[in-house]
């Protein structure tokens, strides 16, 4: 098996002449060879060394999908370092830790979401190199650096396949970030394997960008490119991102269930509503044409691989694709396995399930109904973590924290979570508890419940205090909206709340909102209040006031 550096370096010497990334600017495609790329990356390899990197040291990105973002990867490699990925949006918390806890000593960075507090709150002394696009303070340039040729005494470092190659953080949503440390061997593993079983190969086209710090993004496009040896091209921005889709025309198209429904959402408007899509493709002679007209709209007229992850996708949604002849499949994993888990394979799928496991990976549900796996793919633990450690690897498997399980035929399918982490659409967990304990430093605010599983952001059910009754409902109202913006600023993006459900009842023992320990049952105020906010465009709903009092309880 060849380390992930010796397989790139295989393709640059296959294909040399042939492009292998492209990054647009203005509008106009910059296409950069496999000779290319690898004589940037061995040029800002060299660099790296001439800064005082040493094998072994950890090197972060910080930035949105672009080429550089991998040649910097594959110049990390050389170097014999270890990458550090950040999300473009991450918090300023989140990127110090990050930085502090991993060890880093030079950072890449580009363009990402974030203001510019943020990136003015990086030590003025920490070592930055900066991507073309980016306008920040920087100690280094990449156009510049790229520029200076690598002298012939300059060896590249040739690392094993247990070797550390990464650290790639959580999102942090059960505390602080945690670092999974990745060998080569697990990089490997996962990206060759994932050739084989979704069968890519060095004719594919893909359009990176979903997040490349998120392991899925990583694993399916950069990994999977070092060793089936394909083309991938970039987005330029959220406003090019159509043009751009329709434009690259990619044979292999990842994304997660939001995204999908904006397509669909798209869709529709340009069409005029579902009736009239459905009377289109009611019609024998003109279905086909209509169906590929949109599919060719979109640019996924040549997808032979259309895949939804990060988080469940509706039945519903995978339905209304087919419909225009796009077969959506779906698959699960996570940063600790490198998303080496399960897959719908395009002509065995099971819609509902997230697949079969792939091969060469052991599937099993233990004794709580949990769903453990183990494989080469797994990391060798968090980084400085030894507790944390013990407890996600067990005997040689990775404990999920999902809860699921295995029919007949072998598809997987999740029923929930074992603890009270949950997913929102956008593929981030989200942590209750440090938001609902944000909302309840407000002196209106009893009783918090935070919710979203599958819901673009996360939502939250209020208890009112006793201090919050005996005031007028436009001033409690008005005093929760500026509390939640005040919330809202201390948290991730994805974290943000964007409906406050104000219980008018009072939760009592008896409703079965809460324990005799006054702890909160979630499961019954999901399932009492999730159905007034789910759908809701509104910041407050005020929920059904009850006949239940404090004193009732009392009695």
């Amino acid at each position: 098996m060849l380390t992930p550096l010796a397989a790139f370096l295989a393709g640059v010497k296959a294909q040399p002449n042939t492009v292998y990334l492209r990054q647009p600017l203005d509008g106009v495609y910059h296409e950069f060879t496999w000779q290319q790329v690898a004589q940037n990356a061995h040029n800002i390899a060299c660099q790296l060394k001439n800064l005082g990197i040493e094998p072994g040291d950890k090197v972060a990105l910080w930035s949105k999908n672009c080429a550089q973002w991998i040649t910097a990867d594959i110049a990390i490699m050389m170097a014999g370092a270890i990458s550090v990925p950040l999300y473009p949006g991450q918090s300023k918390a989140n990127v110090h830790y990050v930085l502090e806890h991993s060890e880093a000593k030079v950072m890449f960075v580009g363009k990402h979401d974030v203001d510019q507090e943020v990136i003015d709150s990086i030590p003025e002394a920490f070592p930055v190199i900066g991507f073309p696009y980016y306008s920040g303070p920087t100690h280094h340039d990449w156009d510049q650096l790229v520029a200076i040729d690598a002298p012939s005494s300059y060896e590249i470092h040739t690392p094993k396949l247990d070797d550390v190659m990464t650290l790639v953080y959580t999102s942090g949503t059960t505390g602080q970030p945690k670092g999974a440390v990745h060998t080569c061997r697990s990089f490997a593993f996962s990206s060759n394997n994932g050739v084989e079983q979704i069968n890519t190969s060095k004719n594919d086209r893909a359009l990176s960008f979903l997040p490349l710090a998120h392991v899925a993004e990583r694993m399916i496009v950069e990994g999977q490119s070092l060793y089936a040896w394909f083309t991938i091209s970039f987005a330029e921005s959220l406003d090019t991102f159509g043009d751009n889709l329709a434009s690259v025309k990619p044979t292999l198209f990842f994304a997660v269930p939001r995204l999908w429904a904006k397509f669909q959402e798209g869709i529709l408007t340009k069409i005029g509503g579902q009736k009239k899509l459905d009377r289109l493709l009611s019609i024998p002679l003109l279905s086909s044409f209509v169906a590929r007209k949109i599919r060719v709209g979109l640019g996924l007229n040549e997808a032979h691989i259309c895949a939804s992850g990060a988080s469940p996708i509706p039945k519903a949604l995978i339905d209304w694709f087919d419909s225009i002849g796009i077969e959506i499949v779906e698959g699960y994993g996570m940063t600790e396995n490198l998303c080496y888990g399960t897959f719908n394979k395009a002509g065995d799928r099971l819609i509902g399930s997230v697949g079969k496991p792939f091969a060469k990976n052991e599937v099993k549900i233990s004794d709580k109904g949990e769903i453990l796996f183990k494989s080469e793919a797994l990391m060798q633990g968090y980084f400085k973590e030894p507790e944390k450690t013990a407890e996600a690897l067990v005997d040689g498997y990775y404990h999920t924290g999902d809860k699921g399980h295995v029919d007949e035929q072998g598809f997987l399918h999740i029923t929930g979570r074992v603890k009270e982490l949950f997913k929102t659409s956008k593929g981030k967990y989200i942590a209750p508890a440090p938001i609902e304990g944000l909302l309840t430093a407000n002196i209106l605010i009893d009783q918090a419940c935070v919710m979203g599983n599958g819901r673009t952001q996360p939502l939250a059910v209020i208890e009112l205090s006793d201090t919050a009754r005996g005031k007028d409902k436009i001033d409690i109202q008005t005093e929760i909206e500026n509390h939640i913006a005040q919330v809202n600023i201390e948290l991730e993006h994805h974290e943000r709340l964007d409906c406050i459900v104000i219980s008018q009842s009072i939760w009592t023992v008896a409703s079965g909102l809460i324990t005799p320990t006054l702890k909160i049952r979630r499961e019954t105020v999901e399932s009492k209040y999730y159905p007034l906010g789910v759908d809701s465009k509104e910041l407050i709903v005020w929920g059904e006031k009850e006949d239940a009092t404090k004193e009732d309880e009392a009695a």
